[in-house]
């Protein structure tokens, strides 16, 4: 089977030729239009999956700056909690000595001791 162009000095002799010649243009002209469908459908088949990947990626990264966040908020908590215990740690070490108990109930409860005078000053800030 020869294939020829409109351009091409080859005629055909006979009906059946020139129908033959028909049928392979159309054939061609199919064949072109099935790979132009099939380029079209894999571009919008790659386009759909660049997509969902973007949106997949996007929903990633939220979740690891939330997470990020949480987990800096979560440390400073942390860190907050172990200062706090170590303080509660040496004021129940305090309270087994007798002079430190003494110390907390006269702030705390304002007693005093036999023969001891306390004075009340205000505290004054100074503004400029």
């Amino acid at each position: 089977m020869r294939r020829t162009t409109e351009q091409s000095n080859i005629r055909p002799l006979n009906a059946a030729g020139k129908h033959h010649i028909a049928i392979e243009a159309q054939q061609a002209k199919y064949a072109r239009y099935i790979h132009l469908r099939r380029r079209f459908l894999l571009g919008v088949f790659m386009i759909i999956v660049a997509v969902v990947a973007m949106v997949n990626f996007h929903k990633q990264y939220v979740k690891y700056t939330t997470t990020s966040a949480g987990l800096t908020e979560t440390s400073k908590t942390l860190s907050t909690a172990k200062a706090s215990h170590s303080d509660l740690k040496q004021e129940v070490k305090d309270l087994g000595d007798n002079s430190y108990l003494e110390k907390l109930v006269r702030e705390k409860y304002m007693y005093t001791k036999n023969g001891e005078t306390v004075f009340n000053i205000p505290n004054w800030q100074l503004t400029n």
